[in-house]
Parts: C-alpha cells; sequence; structure tokens
C-alpha cells in the first residue's frame, strides 16, 4: 500500500561539526522510512532543530512528522536541558564596522525610525538618544548615514545633520532582527550593518519570514528557527567552514516500489543561489536526479546517495 505522505520543508546552515561533540541520535520520521543520524539544537511546540553528524548542516522537522519514540524524547528533561543551554548561552556579533554587539538574535523585524532634535537634543522614536544603551547610541547614526549616504556615523555628527535640517524629523524603514541584550531591551538591529557571512545565515530566514506576513503561526515557526540556528552560529564560530542554503521536501514513497535518494544540487555558471540537497523518491539515482533538477532548474547535480529503500 502506498506510504501515507509525509512533507518535510528544511530551511539549514551548514556548520562544520564540533570537534568532541556528543554522538548523534538517529531520528526517524513518522512512516520509519526516513533516517537521520543528527543532534538535537533546540525545539518548541511544533518543531526540532536539528544539526545533522555527517556535515554538521542544520535545519528543522515537524515535530507531527517524527517518530512516536523521537517525540518522547523531545518531551524528555534530557532533551530540554540541553535545549536551553544552546539557545540562552550568550552571544557577541562583531559587526562590519568592527563593532561589537552583544546580545541575543531572537526575531526579524521591519521597524520606523525616527530622529528628531527639540530643545537641543537628539531623539529616536520620542526617546532621547543618550537615554537608550550604549550600542544602540552607536546604531543610529549608522542608520542614518546608510540611507542619507552621507557621513554621520557618530552621535556628534548625527546632531549636526539634525542641526542643518533645523532638527526636523526623518524616518526610516529599517528591516533587520531584533537584538535581545542581557537587561531583557530589545532593539532593532539593521542587516546592512552585518558582515557578508553573517548575512547567508539570516536572509534566507528574512524572506521567508516576510513571506509569512499576517499568519503568525509561520513567523513564529520562523522566529524559532533563527533563534536556533544564530545559537549553533556562534556556538561553532570557531570551527565553521563554509554557509549553504538548504532545502528538503520529503515526499509519499509507494511501498516497495521505490527508494528515496538525498540529491545534492549546485547552482550552474551564471545562476544565483547556494548549493542545496534534497530528499526525492526515484527507482534509481538516474531518476531521483532528474526528479530533483526538475523542481530545481539552473542547478546542477552533485553526491546522490539512497536514505532508505
Amino acid at each position: 500500500m502506498p506510504a501515507t505522505a509525509t512533507l518535510l520543508r528544511l530551511t539549514a546552515v551548514a556548520l562544520a561539526a564540533a570537534p568532541g561533540a556528543a554522538p548523534a541520535r538517529t531520528w526517524t520520521d513518522a512512516s520509519g522510512r526516513y533516517t537521520i543520524e543528527a543532534d538535537l539544537v533546540a525545539f518548541d511546540d511544533d518543531q526540532v532543530i536539528l544539526q545533522r553528524d555527517a556535515d554538521g548542516e542544520l535545519g528543522s522537522l515537524r515535530l507531527e512528522d517524527l517518530s512516536e519514540a523521537d517525540r518522547k524524547y523531545v518531551e524528555s528533561d534530557e532533551a530540554g536541558a540541553k535545549s536551553s543551554q544552546l539557545i540562552d548561552a550568550p552571544q557577541v556579533w562583531t559587526l562590519r564596522s568592527g563593532l561589537k554587539a552583544p546580545g541575543r538574535l531572537v526575531d526579524y523585524t521591519r521597524r520606523e525610525v525616527t530622529v528628531a532634535r527639540r530643545r537641543g537634543r537628539v531623539y529616536v522614536n520620542d526617546r532621547p538618544l543618550e537615554s537608550l544603551p550604549k550600542l544602540y547610541q552607536q546604531i543610529v547614526p549608522r542608520i542614518v548615514g546608510n540611507y542619507e549616504e552621507n557621513r554621520v556615523d557618530s552621535a556628534v555628527s548625527l546632531e549636526r545633520w539634525l542641526v542643518s535640517r533645523r532638527g526636523q524629523p526623518q524616518s526610516y524603514t529599517v528591516d533587520g532582527v531584533v537584538m535581545e541584550l542581557a537587561d531583557g531591551a530589545e532593539y532593532a538591529v539593521p542587516f546592512f550593518l552585518f558582515s557578508d557571512e553573517d548575512l547567508e545565515l539570516l536572509r534566507p530566514g528574512w524572506e521567508a519570514w516576510l513571506a509569512a506576513a499576517g499568519e503568525h503561526d509561520l513567523q513564529e515557526d520562523r522566529s524559532f528557527e533563527l533563534q536556533s540556528l544564530a545559537a549553533a552560529f556562534q556556538q561553532d564560530a570557531q570551527q565553521r567552514q563554509q554557509i549553504a542554503r538548504l532545502q528538503l521536501m520529503m515526499q509519499a514513497v509507494d511501498a516497495g516500489a521505490t527508494s528515496l535518494w538525498e540529491v545534492t544540487l549546485y547552482p550552474a555558471a551564471g545562476t544565483s543561489g547556494a548549493p542545496l540537497w534534497k530528499v526525492v523518491p526515484g527507482r534509481d539515482s538516474r531518476m531521483a536526479a532528474q526528479a530533483a533538477l526538475a523542481s530545481s532548474p539552473g542547478f546542477t547535480v552533485g553526491p546522490v546517495r539512497r536514505v532508505s529503500r
């Protein structure tokens, strides 16, 4: 009989596996047809974030698509302690300018930032600039300098610029991430302040978060994935070798009629994008490669391996 259709979507970041890490678990989907050797990174009520043992790649799987044994493990004290240890660990991000930003990334955001000068003081969203955390006092002038394409990069140059405008307020729509500071305060940090390497981590999830606008649960999933990926990214910063965006789609497989194959795809010359891999059904590796390419025009086939019979 045909196997129950299972759809697992994965947005992932390739990280080098940390040396000395604990042995990975074998995770199994609800149908029993797909397994993966991976270590638990984090989880919430809807999904788990796993780090694949073979190459350190990270991705998310829906809890409802996992086996009963895996769901019970996620409910255990061991799993809870492991997840909390990583997610709650301190983070320090080095921005493009070299500025150190100590804070956890907890969400994506699109916010209005308004600067103005009134009665001899600079205000940011109606709060005095000097009342903001030191980190954000340095970020705000850089927001103005970026959008105005001028040399504003400090509190002094920001005030001078506002004086030249006779203090008139100016607003900017800022796309970026929400950074939670040690005291619990949250501030928006624009994408343009991050390094190119960090942006490779942040951008794919941002596009998914935008696409889920108006759908609270989906945006919550993207936010949780950001928290997990950012935490793992920071933890493995010294071992990190490369970043790749991935997508995993597992389709229904007729019992005994076909196998599941993991197909790695690379962007062809002239095609933008990052490497990805897909799990697709096929009677042999050639058919699996053709199926993977059919949904990813502009890519070429890399390694192919069978993951189930």
